[in-house]
Parts: structure tokens; C-alpha cells; sequence
């Protein structure tokens, strides 16, 4: 049985020079919680608008289904975390595991006894599974600590993927993709030529752009302000 997992965090891009002037903002905390998930991303959000700057978008994803070839009765499976990557219906009889992700998700910590959104490959090397990680064109794989377990670890080359795959699994990971990009996400879990199974509820996330722009022009001088009192700014670049 082999798994195809995409984190919809690969088409998501963030700087990767620690230089760029991008960078700081883009220091996110990411923990699978309600606030980091939702209300986090006002501040952030924020930060760009401040800046005159664009909301970073996902980017990619279209005709990205177009590059495999599934089994019949192949599904796919959906949530938030990419800990439900390794959930009893999607874990069964899994053998290989084909991974788009901007991170190997193959331990970062001490590990706990229950798969997390980082360390649930780990699980899937117990259970004598074959692991490969392919990261997207702009991600350095040589950034991210060593994984815990033996990964096969590339950078996505594109094109067509050989072989059939007899099952997915989609995660948002709402902690490190931003509710404006939502629709994407939506969409393109849409465009999957699979039938769907929703291993936890997922709709777009409350939130309201125009009412921060409003905010960042009868505010905008004390909202940067206080960015700039919390160390964050303001810095064009």
C-alpha cells in the first residue's frame, strides 16, 4: 500500500535567507492550538499591512493532482494537523509513504507516545514503512535538523510521479498557512480526483481583511507603534 501525503504548507513559501528583509516577518511560533490556528494571524497579517506589503499567497498548487496516478478506490483523506496523517484509516497496511511537505515531520523532539505534527513519520518507520520527503523548489532541505529515522529526503524536481498511489492524505496545517489562503486550500483539496473522507471538520476560518485595512488607515500610526515598542519594526524591503 502506498501513501501519497501533501501539507498544504508546500505551496506556501517563506524566505529562507535569515538576511532577507522579509524574514522577521515570518518569525511565527507554530503550535496546534486554537489561537496559533486563528487569531495569531491577525498580528500577522498586520505586519505586512503596516508595510504597504502584499499578503503572502499559496502559490503552485494548481494542476498539482495532475502529476499522479491513483489506484482504483483510492481515497483521500483530509484535516488540519498532520498528525492524523498517521490515523488508523489512513495508517492500514501502509508500506510506503511519499511526502510533499516544507518539513520532513520525522522528529524534531523528544518523542511522545502519540504521533504529533512533526514526528508522525516516526510512527510510520515503526511499522517497517519506506519514507520519502520531497520539499518544494524553494525550500532548502539542508535548513532543517536531521530526521530521527531514515528518510529519503529531496527536492521536489516536478513533472509526473511514477507509479500509483493507493491512498491520500491532505492536511491544511492552519498553524503555518494563513486563513486568507483558505480558499485556496479549499479549492484545491476540491480538485482532487478522489472521493473525500473528513477525518476532522474544516471550513474556511473567520477572517476579515477589509476590516484590518480599515484599521491600518485610522490606526496605522499607533499600530506601528506598538509593532515597534514588541521590537517587530517597521522596516521596508
Amino acid at each position: 500500500m502506498r501513501l501519497l501525503v501533501v501539507d498544504f504548507d508546500y505551496f506556501f513559501p517563506v524566505p529562507q535567507d535569515p538576511q532577507d528583509p522579509r524574514a522577521s516577518l515570518y518569525a511565527w511560533a507554530h503550535f496546534e492550538t486554537p489561537y496559533y490556528q486563528e487569531e495569531a494571524w491577525e498580528a500577522r497579517a498586520l505586519a505586512f499591512l503596516l508595510r504597504g506589503l502584499p499578503l503572502p499567497q499559496a502559490e503552485g498548487w494548481q494542476g498539482f493532482w495532475e502529476r499522479f496516478a491513483f489506484a482504483p478506490g483510492a481515497r483521500l483523506y483530509y484535516a488540519d494537523s498532520n498528525a492524523l496523517a498517521f490515523h488508523p484509516e489512513v495508517r492500514q497496511g501502509v508500506r510506503e509513504v511519499v511526502l510533499y511537505d516544507a518539513h520532513h515531520d520525522a522528529g524534531y523532539r523528544p518523542l511522545g507516545e502519540e504521533p504529533a505534527c512533526d514526528d508522525w513519520m516516526v510512527h510510520y518507520a515503526r511499522q517497517g514503512a519506506e519514507l520519502w520527503v520531497f520539499y518544494p523548489p524553494w525550500r532548502d532541505p539542508r535548513l532543517e535538523p536531521e530526521p530521527q529515522v531514515a528518510v529519503e529526503r529531496l527536492q521536489d524536481p516536478g513533472g509526473a510521479v511514477p507509479g500509483v498511489f493507493h491512498r491520500v492524505f491532505l492536511c491544511r496545517s492552519g498553524a503555518f498557512v494563513p486563513p486568507w489562503a483558505d480558499a485556496d486550500f479549499l479549492a484545491f483539496l476540491e480538485a482532487a480526483p478522489l472521493p473525500k473522507v473528513a477525518l476532522e471538520p474544516l471550513s474556511s476560518r473567520p477572517f476579515d481583511l477589509e476590516a484590518l485595512r480599515r484599521r491600518v488607515r485610522e490606526e496605522g500610526f499607533a499600530l506601528a507603534l506598538m509593532e515597534r515598542l514588541r521590537g517587530g519594526g517597521p522596516r521596508r524591503p
